[in-house]
């Protein structure tokens, strides 16, 4: 061993090993009366070279050390699998602890670790605009912002901008809608992927006016054109115009962005229009940046501050908003919502490790105590210390190499499972998996456990005195459970136990909590589409939307209908705008925000939402009449404090011939805020505007049943076909669907947490069993002894179970107290309860208390229940 770890030392000895030989060489040679150079050089002739007799003796040195190291392998295997039953529990539980953490980290290498799949992804950031009087902190940028920043920063080397919106597929009998990316024309080559078939954009193609050029993806190329490579350069139906296919996206592509930008879209096309010809105040555009070589994100961060306030002083309005960036990388910004919650579940998968690595500690501890005998006796016949201390070392790593190997199997079933049950932002990583960094995660964690399994009885075989154990000669007294190591290791799976239970159950109060949030509208029986309405002018627009509902509201088994340019809970782009209450001036109202929802008369009755004062829109609130609104109640008691907000007038964004319009209306109605980003969470006011009013190109419709909405589907889809056969519908699905989805992380959470949790809680009593029983056994004749001398059942079994839950009490005392600052960490992961919550606390405390009650109850009435003769026979 020592030539394996303590190598240099090794090579001083033999180096003043090998001096001293010469030097007693030299000195018999000079005896003979030679000189010293000459009895030097026949020493060394003697000798035939130092460096050589050294490289002859490091082979029979490291020769012997693997011999050694293979026998002590051998042997290790040998007698762990002569007790196949205590190899099977400890394979079996380290197993369940490593595949508990493949499985996670699979996920947070996937989605945290592994570099995003574009050329050099570390150069690739986002840049968000933040805007000081209306407190954005993340908002997206106009073209002309990007256009300012392309011609002005020094140490980007190119950026992009992309909007997403929706485009339909004609041209046959089964018209198709999908998600568009509008993008700058270098989007794609500032990605750096390589399209399957064709080309990237080209800049010709920013000219304006011209048919578009168009990349597919490869779904789409699949599904509609059968995969045929021909279809490079023909022009393809889209949203009533044409386009020119110039390539087809590769079959893994996906956007890795955040905030509102799906990560699957069925085509690519340049914007057709010149960005900077929009107007400055226009927010929409969400830039991506490359980093020139060598250019790090601070100093990048710096040269855009100097560019923001050049930006400043051109444009009046930016300089108003006080406009600045946030350079964010885009591999943690596309992460940064999942990334507490994937550290939270890899975390606990750690504690269920460390909690199996104290069990299976327990059981090599009460292995080498049953082996002292053995251990006194290699001791006395010459082995050392560092001989016996490998052989501990040696069972626990040929334990935990066959627990790595079986772990790698449950990593991949668990893998699997996870993927069954995974949120939206696990839906689009099919990488997770189980691949070479995962092995080596593997490999270090198998190495790891060896240390935490073999250290406690690394420790106790070190403490072995040989005359005392060899004197014994079979004597099975033993220290009191509160003494030792084993106390140790109880009370750390309590603690650990502890820790997990109590976040575990933070997690289900929130998945409660959330579950019982009211949205703001009724999602049973709410069946939800989308229609795109590019195609139509205004008031053709208008004049669809009005016959469309009328049909709709005429079929069987739908009892109401509405329409909405953004529906709640769903993924589209956000639209939000300032807003400004009558008797305030434009510099009072700076900062404020609101969203803004263009709706149908019959949406917000559709939707079941609450009308708290005044009316919903009626027929006459027409495209020619007065301009009205509605406003939810978290905007109302903003701006009107303890008034009504009936009558009063508020000037809010409208979408006009000549663009987007601030327009003074009359509040005509006030209803319960709906929740239409989160459900934990109020982001923002709401202002609902006739649609007629403003017109929205994009549109969902929600109709309410009677029966089963998705039974309408089929009817629905047909009757638009016959209306207008190329028009198409897409995300079909119930209202409930988009709730579940809302819950959805926080139910995979949840459940993984729970999962831990009992896991653990499992493993703590079963190990609490598996020490006091141990500890029992082999205090038996002390107890005979105590039953003997008088003590009763019932002195014994209080001795017991005092011991045993003195040390559980230990345990919940520093669980408490490590969960008290753990649970800290969970902040932003819980709704509706404190970090602290004592019902959380109790419940943990009791349940834990509970299972080690019930653990240590057996052996403690099996103690209780002895006889003292046969206890003191059996020595």
């Amino acid at each position: 061993m020592q030539v394996l770890f303590r190598r240099r030392r090794v090579e001083e000895d033999l180096s003043a090993e090998l001096e001293a030989f010469e030097s007693m060489l030299v000195d018999r040679y000079l005896k003979q009366d030679l000189s010293l150079e000459e009895a030097r050089r026949k020493a060394r002739l003697e000798l035939e070279g130092l460096e050589q007799i050294k490289e002859q003796v490091r082979d029979v040195r490291m020769a012997t050390t693997l011999q050694s190291l293979s026998q002590d392998i051998r042997f290790a295997a040998r007698t762990l699998f002569r007790s196949p039953g205590f190899t099977a529990v400890a394979i079996l539980t380290l197993a369940l602890g490593i595949g508990v953490n493949t499985a996670i980290f699979s996920v947070v290498y996937a989605i945290l670790l592994r570099p995003l799949p574009y050329d050099h992804p570390k150069q690739l950031a986002l840049i968000w605009s933040k805007l000081e009087k209306t407190a954005l902190s993340r908002a997206p940028a106009s073209g002309p912002i990007w256009s300012e920043i392309v011609h002005r920063n020094n140490l980007l080397s190119d950026v992009a901008g992309i909007w997403i919106g929706n485009g339909t597929f004609t041209g046959d009998a089964n018209p198709e809608q999908v998600k568009l990316a509008f993008v700058t024309p270098n989007f794609p080559g500032l990605l750096g992927f390589r399209p399957e078939l064709g080309r990237i954009f080209v800049p010709a193609e920013e000219s304006f006016g011209g048919r578009w050029a168009i990349m597919l993806s490869h779904g789409v190329w699949q599904r509609r054109y059968g995969g045929d490579p021909a279809i490079i350069g023909k022009t393809v139906s889209i949203s009533g115009g044409s386009a020119t296919v110039v390539g087809i996206l590769p079959p893994d592509f996906r956007l890795y962005f955040s905030d509102n930008v799906p990560a699957e879209v069925g085509a690519m096309v340049p914007f057709g229009d010149d960005l900077s010809k929009r107007p400055a105040d226009l927010y929409f555009l969400r830039l991506l940046a490359r980093l020139k070589p060598g250019v790090t994100a601070e100093q990048a961060q710096a040269d855009l501050n100097q560019v923001a306030g050049q930006i400043r002083s051109q444009y009046t309005e930016l300089n108003a908003e006080n406009l600045s960036f946030d350079l964010a990388p885009l591999q943690r910004d596309a992460v940064r919502e999942v990334r507490p919650a994937l550290i939270a579940l890899f975390s606990g998968a750690g504690f269920v490790l460390l909690i199996c690595c104290l069990n299976v500690a327990n059981l090599l501890l009460a292995r080498a105590s049953s082996r002292g005998r053995e251990i006194a006796v290699r001791s006395a016949l010459g082995a050392s210390r560092s001989r016996i201390l490998r052989q501990v070392l040696l069972e626990g790593l040929v334990l935990c190499t066959v627990a790595g190997a079986a772990g790698v199997l449950l990593g991949w079933a668990g893998v699997h499972a996870l993927m069954s049950i995974r949120p939206d932002y696990l839906a689009h990583m099919p990488e997770v998996g189980i691949n070479w960094p995962v092995l080596a995660f593997v490999a270090g964690l198998s190495f790891a456990s060896v240390l935490l399994c073999a250290l406690a009885p690394s420790i106790e075989s070190s403490k072995t005195d040989i005359n005392i154990t060899l004197r014994e000669a079979g004597r099975t007294s033993q220290p009191s459970l509160r003494r030792g190591m084993r106390a140790v290791l109880i009370v750390g799976e309590i603690t650990l136990g502890l820790v997990l239970l109590i976040g575990a159950g933070l997690m289900i109060r929130t998945l409660q909590n959330i579950q019982a949030v009211q949205p703001g509208f009724e999602a049973q029986h709410l069946l939800t589409f989308e229609i795109d309405l590019s195609t139509y002018r205004r008031q053709a627009r208008i004049n669809f939307v009005q016959e469309w509902e009328s049909k709709l509201a005429s079929l069987p088994g739908v009892a109401s209908v509405g329409a909405v340019s953004h529906l709640p809970l769903d993924d589209y782009p956000n639209w939000y705008s300032p807003y400004r209450p009558q008797g305030m001036t434009p510099t009072q109202a700076s900062g404020l925000l609101a969203d803004h929802r263009a709706s149908t008369p019959g949406y917000l009755q559709a939707m079941g939402a609450k009308l708290l004062e005044g009316r919903f829109f009626d027929a006459q609130d027409r495209a020619a009449g007065r301009q009205v609104v509605l406003v939810d109640d978290l905007l109302a008691n903003s701006a009107w404090p303890g008034q009504s907000a009936i009558g009063k007038q508020i000037e809010v964004e409208h979408v006009t011939n000549q663009g987007f319009v601030p327009l003074w209306s009359e509040v005509v109605g006030v209803v319960e805020h709906i929740r239409n980003h989160s459900l934990s969470k109020k982001v923002r006011g709401e202002i609902y505007i006739p649609y007629e009013q403003s017109p929205r190109e994009h549109l969902s419709f929600a109709v309410r049943a009677r029966l089963d909405p998705l039974a309408l589907a089929g009817t629905i889809r047909a009757e638009l076909l016959r209306r207008d056969h190329n028009m198409a519908l897409s995300k079909v699905r119930p209202m409930t669907a988009y709730v579940q989805r809302a819950t959805a992380p926080v139910r995979f959470i949840a459940v993984l947490a729970g999962a831990f949790a009992g896991l653990a809680l499992l493993l703590a009593a079963i190990g609490i069993y598996g020490v006091v029983s141990y500890s029992v056994s082999r205090r038996m004749h002390e107890m005979g002894v105590r039953m003997a001398l008088g003590a009763t059942s019932s002195e014994i079994l209080r001795l017991v179970m005092r011991e045993a839950m003195g040390l559980a009490s230990v345990g919940i005392l520093l669980g408490t107290a490590a969960a008290f600052f753990v649970s800290r960490t969970l902040r932003t992961l819980i709704y509706g309860i404190s970090a602290i919550d004592p019902a959380t606390y109790s419940l943990a405390i009791v349940v834990v208390a509970a299972a080690a009650f019930l653990g240590c109850w057996r052996p403690a009435a099996q103690a209780a229940a002895a006889n003292p003769v046969d206890a003191l026979r059996s020595e």
